[in-house]
Protein backbone atom coordinates (compact mmCIF):
# COMPACT_ATOMS: atom_id res chain seq x y z
CA UNK A 1 0.00 0.00 0.00
CA UNK A 2 2.92 2.65 1.24
CA UNK A 3 4.53 2.14 -2.64
CA UNK A 4 1.46 2.24 -4.19
CA UNK A 5 1.47 6.08 -2.93
CA UNK A 6 4.90 6.76 -3.84
CA UNK A 7 4.35 5.41 -7.36
CA UNK A 8 1.09 7.44 -7.57
CA UNK A 9 2.96 10.35 -5.88
CA UNK A 10 5.47 10.36 -8.49
CA UNK A 11 3.08 10.35 -11.31
CA UNK A 12 1.17 13.26 -9.39
CA UNK A 13 4.35 15.32 -9.48
CA UNK A 14 5.71 14.45 -12.69
CA UNK A 15 2.86 15.61 -14.25
CA UNK A 16 2.26 18.92 -12.56
CA UNK A 17 6.62 19.45 -12.67
CA UNK A 18 6.02 19.27 -16.84
CA UNK A 19 2.78 20.83 -16.70
CA UNK A 20 3.38 23.95 -14.57
CA UNK A 21 6.52 24.36 -16.56
CA UNK A 22 4.63 24.60 -19.44
CA UNK A 23 2.32 27.06 -17.76
CA UNK A 24 5.63 28.87 -16.65
CA UNK A 25 6.99 29.57 -20.19
CA UNK A 26 3.55 30.61 -21.69
CA UNK A 27 3.03 33.13 -18.85
CA UNK A 28 5.97 34.10 -17.88
CA UNK A 29 6.98 35.66 -20.79
CA UNK A 30 5.12 38.17 -22.96
CA UNK A 31 5.04 38.14 -26.89
CA UNK A 32 8.62 39.96 -27.34
CA UNK A 33 10.27 37.78 -24.76
CA UNK A 34 10.01 40.62 -21.99
CA UNK A 35 9.99 38.64 -18.40
CA UNK A 36 6.99 38.72 -16.02
CA UNK A 37 8.69 38.19 -12.45
CA UNK A 38 6.19 38.72 -10.00
CA UNK A 39 4.18 35.63 -12.21
CA UNK A 40 7.31 33.54 -12.91
CA UNK A 41 8.16 33.66 -9.24
CA UNK A 42 4.90 32.31 -7.92
CA UNK A 43 4.29 29.76 -11.06
CA UNK A 44 8.05 28.49 -10.09
CA UNK A 45 7.32 27.77 -5.99
CA UNK A 46 4.75 25.37 -7.97
CA UNK A 47 7.61 24.09 -9.89
CA UNK A 48 9.58 23.63 -7.20
CA UNK A 49 6.77 21.73 -5.05
CA UNK A 50 6.19 19.41 -8.10
CA UNK A 51 9.41 18.59 -8.41
CA UNK A 52 10.13 17.44 -5.17
CA UNK A 53 6.97 15.38 -4.89
CA UNK A 54 8.57 13.74 -8.20
CA UNK A 55 11.89 13.01 -6.84
CA UNK A 56 10.51 12.12 -3.09
CA UNK A 57 7.76 9.40 -4.90
CA UNK A 58 11.08 8.10 -6.43
CA UNK A 59 13.30 7.62 -3.84
CA UNK A 60 10.39 6.09 -1.96
CA UNK A 61 8.65 3.67 -4.40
Amino acid sequence: MINEFYAFLTVVGFLGWVGFTILFIFKAFGDKGEFYPKKGASIGVVIAVFYFLWILGMLKA
